[in-house]
């Protein structure tokens, strides 16, 4: 179904008086669906343009191809259209990509495998606002270096342009190329889309005098920093085209206490309703139709409204059943939740979803869900109505949730007003955890067996007061690794003890739960490290450098039926330290005056800390004949050592275990059941074997060697009858206390072997750290190894603050070539900037300087 372009006559400030055609997203595979960018001017959505082949229209004009485009909300993608050579023939008047969505999360602007594109031509364009640029495997596209890019990005520091497979530079032409005459044209520019049109680059009022918190935006005369949220101007006031929003006459970041208007404009109530559109409270939009969750409302003075209709039976099997409940606020019905695939990352999109859930006045049901391990995704649930009742009964519902440890997060009870519960076959929900909802129903009085079962229910977990609490310290840390120490286990909990699991996770905030993102089936967003012994220090490697870390502890423990013991500890955090940073990952340098070069470069990837300061270098360099035959005829962007490596972090997807079938879940297939059996019966150390649980005590000397001897064979009793025993004595009270005295040499003895057993192979357990300073600067190799210290690397080069990414290097020969580094610098660490990188700039040459001047 074709999508008619929405016209809009803007006249609520004079600057904007004009008449906007508004499309959304356009799809265009062949030359008829151009006609859908003939009468647009802003497309509020994406524009993708695919294997369009226009051999068929070759004889007609590109012209027909012609669009009023200007400005594009999301991204541009051009993607394998044959016999096209420019984009100016399509977009001839596009001034902006916004890049509000991107394509794949990453590019605004993507064109990528055009065998006959020849140039871009998007001779208008002054700004992708956000995202990535790719242009890419186009071999007979020309005229991509000669473009400023650094002057299209809107933030430098996060956005990136890669620009390979293209024709090679030294096979193109250059900006202004031969006239008719063979003369070089008078308006050469050493920046251009074609040889016919130079590349527009609005420049600020001046830069020199300004503050330098003002960089390369410039100021005004009095002194004011430009706005790089105006595209057209210094200032945000008046400004013809905005990088973000517009509020009345004024460049805005984001729209405050107003309706956001085709992602672009901020208007007020009373406009919204002037356009004849519709407010929406929620989200502060201003649209022309209501979304699919909402149903059109007409009030009293006969203006329509959106209200949210979440009503009905929602069964959610799949992250797609989550859109209609998208801000419910109430589910005037019931909700039920079973989960089909084990293999989605299902836990954050029903966090998000279901957020604003605040009263289902239905039931809640939910059943065969493996990947739940709590229901805290309802965070915000108040009350369950029960209008509706399963089974005419039970308003809470939960059946055969295999991994299900938690219902609601602490302190957080739910009312259900009118009917039961019902919970069965939660092989990892505590009992007791469910008779902690019996308060909080409030037509039932009591919770019967038949409805939650204390034998289906944590019968593979060890559940109420065997549940002990752990209480983890940070024993050590480094740059990369932790090493936590737990308290000593006593003799009760190492009967059954195996080991420990360590959960950690990256927690930018100290706000985090045990339940947030946990996946039971190992899609998780919490890291696991498990510990197959009986220590009680653990070294967690592979962390980020100046990361916060949030982190729990969990016994690993096997189950006699006589004996059942667990712990857990609370959510702890910690943060790793400093390091030497990643190199930086690029430099682009450019010369518009023949004794000057402005370098850019983007921060590290990895920067470890703080950067505080970049080191900048520069050298004359004589090319090898290696790169004399490559074209620098251009002061374009330089060759980028790749000295940053990308490194494969360990994601939490997966940390966990993998499902590969649906039967993952059942209880012949449980991780630890399968992964830890030969750790459990084989013992890996045989110089302490394993003694009698209780040991028979001969004599005191035997007690204090711990050893063990047969005892001396007693006679048997006589027929004779025994004597009375005589009262208490003072003897017998000295050997009361010499028998007290004996047990508690014992229980000693006892809990120095099993304390023992827990410090095992601490001298494997270290970190390791950075090495010291050396007290002589000059110290020799020998001198270093002896005292196991480093010395401190003496930085040369010129010193630019952290916070800025650019630096005019002055003072050069014209058309020359030169070496360039630049390095980062955190502070706290010894030696910490990073490995140089290096980049080949040229200055321009005097007569090009001198024409740029003169046009």
């Amino acid at each position: 179904m074709r999508q008619l372009p929405l016209l809009f006559c803007f006249t609520l400030w004079p600057v904007l008086a004009r008449c906007d055609t508004i499309c959304g997203s356009l799809e265009l595979n062949k030359v008829a669906d151009f006609q859908k960018l003939q009468n647009c001017t802003h497309v509020i959505g994406h524009v993708r343009i695919a294997y369009v082949d226009l051999h068929s229209a070759s004889n007609a004009s590109l012209e027909l191809l012609s669009s009023n485009v200007t400005e594009i909300s999301d991204y541009l993608m051009v993607y394998r259209c044959t016999e096209l050579p420019t984009l100016e023939a399509i977009f001839p008047k596009l001034r902006i990509i916004r890049g509000q969505a991107l394509l794949f999360d990453q590019y605004a602007l993507a064109v990528y495998e055009n065998r006959n594109l020849r140039e871009l031509g998007l001779v208008e364009l002054l700004r992708i606002q956000n995202g990535l640029i790719r242009i890419e495997t186009n071999p007979m596209l020309c005229f991509v270096e000669t473009v400023d890019w650094m002057h299209l990005l809107s933030n430098a520091t996060q956005q990136h342009f890669s620009l390979k497979h293209n024709k090679p530079s030294s096979h193109c032409p250059v900006c202004g190329g031969l006239a008719a005459d063979y003369a070089f044209r008078q308006n050469i520019s050493d920046f251009c889309w074609n040889m016919n049109t130079a590349q527009i680059r609005l420049t600020p009022p001046r830069l020199k005098g300004c503050p330098a918190a003002c960089g390369l935006h410039g100021c005004d005369n009095v002194g004011n920093c430009c706005k790089n949220s105006c595209v057209t101007g210094c200032s945000d006031q008046n400004c013809t085209l905005c990088g973000n929003y517009q509020s009345k006459g004024k460049c805005v970041d984001q729209c405050v206490i107003s309706y956001e208007l085709h992602k672009r404009q901020c208007i007020s109530y009373k406009e919204c309703r002037q356009l004849g559109m519709i407010p929406l409270t929620r989200g502060y939009r201003c649209v022309d139709k209501c979304p699919p969750n909402q149903k059109e409302v007409s009030d009293p003075n006969g203006l329509i409204t959106c209200q949210v209709e979440c009503k009905g039976v929602y069964n959610v099997r799949s992250g797609a059943d989550l859109e209609p409940l998208q801000d419910c606020v109430t589910i005037n019905g019931s909700l039920i939740i079973e989960l089909t695939d084990i293999k989605e990352k299902i836990v954050a999109p029903l966090e998000k979803a279901l957020a604003s859930v605040k009263e289902i006045t239905g039931y809640l049901k939910v059943l065969h869900s493996a990947q739940l391990m709590s229901l805290s995704f309802l965070q915000n649930l108040d009350v369950i109505r029960g209008d509706q009742l399963i089974e005419n009964k039970y308003a809470l519902f939960v059946v055969n949730n295999h991994h299900l440890e938690n219902i609601w997060t602490p302190n957080h009870q739910v009312l259900v007003q009118r009917g039961s519960i019902f919970f069965h076959l939660n092989p990892r929900l505590c009992h007791e955890k469910i008779l902690q909802l019996e308060p909080s129903l409030k037509s039932v009085q009591h919770i019967s067996v038949a409805e939650v079962s204390p034998n289906s229910n944590g019968e593979r977990v060890i559940c109420g007061d065997a549940v002990r609490s752990l209480k983890p310290v940070v024993d050590d840390l480094s740059a990369t690794a932790v090493r936590i120490l737990l308290d000593y286990m006593d003799w009760e909990g190492m009967e059954t003890l195996i080991g420990y699991s360590y959960y950690y996770k990256e927690a930018p905030q100290r706000n985090v739960t045990m339940y947030d993102g946990r996946h039971g089936c190992g899609h998780d967003n919490w890291l696991m490290d498990v510990s197959a012994t009986k220590s009680r220090r653990h070294v967690i490697s592979g962390l980020k450098p100046y990361t916060q870390y949030a982190f729990f502890v969990k016994t690993l423990t096997r189950t006699d039926y006589h004996m059942q013991i667990d712990a857990y500890s609370q959510i702890r955090y910690f943060q790793t330290l400093p390091d030497k940073p990643s190199p930086v990952p690029r430099i682009y340098g450019s010369s518009e005056l023949s004794t000057q070069i402005l370098l850019h470069w983007w921060p590290p990837r990895r920067p470890n800390g703080i950067i505080s300061k970049y080191y900048v270098t520069f050298e004359p360099h004589n090319l090898t004949k290696a790169e004399q035959g490559k074209n620098y005829l251009n002061p374009r962007p330089a060759n980028v050592s790749l000295l940053d490596c990308q490194c494969d972090d360990v994601t939490p997807y997966d940390s966990g275990p993998q499902p590969n079938d649906e039967d993952y879940y059942n209880k012949e297939q449980i991780t630890y059941e399968d992964a830890l059996p030969n750790l459990i019966y084989v013992s890996r150390r045989q110089e302490q074997p394993k003694k009698d649980k209780f040991e028979k005590v001969v004599d005191f000397d035997d007690l204090r060697a711990g050893m063990k001897q047969e005892p001396t064979t007693t006679p048997a009793p006589t027929t004779t009858p025994a004597p009375t025993r005589p009262a208490t004595s003072n003897l017998t009270n000295v050997q009361e206390k010499l028998a007290a005295v004996r047990y508690d040499i014992y229980r000693n003895l006892i809990e120095q072997r099993q304390r023992a057993a827990q410090d095992l192979d601490i001298c494997s357990l270290q970190i390791p750290h950075a090495m010291k300073k050396c007290q002589d600067d000059h110290a020799t190799v020998s001198q270093r190894l002896e005292e196991k210290c480093t010395v401190e690397e003496e930085m040369t080069g010129i010193q630019v603050p952290g916070y800025q990414h650019y630096y005019y290097l002055n003072e050069l020969q014209p058309e020359s070539f030169y070496r360039v580094t630049v390095r980062a610098c955190v502070d706290g660490v010894l030696n910490g900037c990073s490995n140089p990188t290096e980049a080949l700039v040229k200055t321009t040459s005097v007569r090009v300087e001198q024409l740029m001047k003169s046009t």
